[in-house]
């Protein structure tokens, strides 16, 4: 009787077990996004550290640079100097949309989900870099070609996700008032 009793427990586990990875698909698949995406904007923020630091590498001549920059405040240099600040926005935004995703889990979609997962791997991979170095290391540069800061991956994750979002929304926006 133990032993039915043991195996019916293990059973019953492994069930439960699997049915909550079924349950969470989406939420592992987005946290396995949001390491990668981390992983790769740390392994080359400290690729360029090691390689161009303090210098500028010409990729194509007039388009595209690698330049080494560190960054102390946001986009344009707004609010440079102001790491504390920029850690605690990072902090609030990072809760938020995480709370936001565990809340609604089951009515997001994966669009949705990877959008949202891409503004939090941006963020949390320069928070990384505030808090570890008290700055941001930025090194995609395409001046002259186009007068834009310097950025990195986090920040085109950041970006992209806020496009792929506010595409979303257009489009059902548009969806809805066809259906009038």
């Amino acid at each position: 009787m133990k032993m039915t009793i043991s195996v019916f427990m293990k059973e019953r586990r492994y069930s439960t077990i699997k049915d909550k990875i079924k349950e969470n698909k989406k939420l592992i698949i987005l946290a396995i996004i949001i390491i990668c995406i981390i992983a790769i904007d740390q392994i080359v923020k400290n690729l360029i550290i090691n390689n161009i630091y303090n210098s500028n590498i010409i990729i194509l001549d007039g388009i595209l640079n690698l330049t080494y920059l560190e960054n102390t405040g946001g986009a344009y240099g707004i609010g440079n100097d102001s790491t504390i600040m920029f850690i605690l926005v990072n902090l609030v935004v990072i809760t938020l949309i995480t709370k936001f995703i565990l809340s609604k889990k089951n009515d997001l979609t994966l669009y949705i989900l990877i959008s949202l997962g891409l503004i939090l791997s941006g963020g949390i991979g320069n928070l990384i870099d505030r808090i570890v170095r008290g700055y941001v290391i930025d090194y995609i540069d395409f001046n002259p070609l186009i007068k834009c800061p310097v950025f990195n991956i986090a920040d085109i994750c950041i970006v992209l996700g806020c496009i792929l979002i506010a595409t979303n929304l257009i489009v059902n926006i548009i969806k809805d008032r066809k259906k009038l």
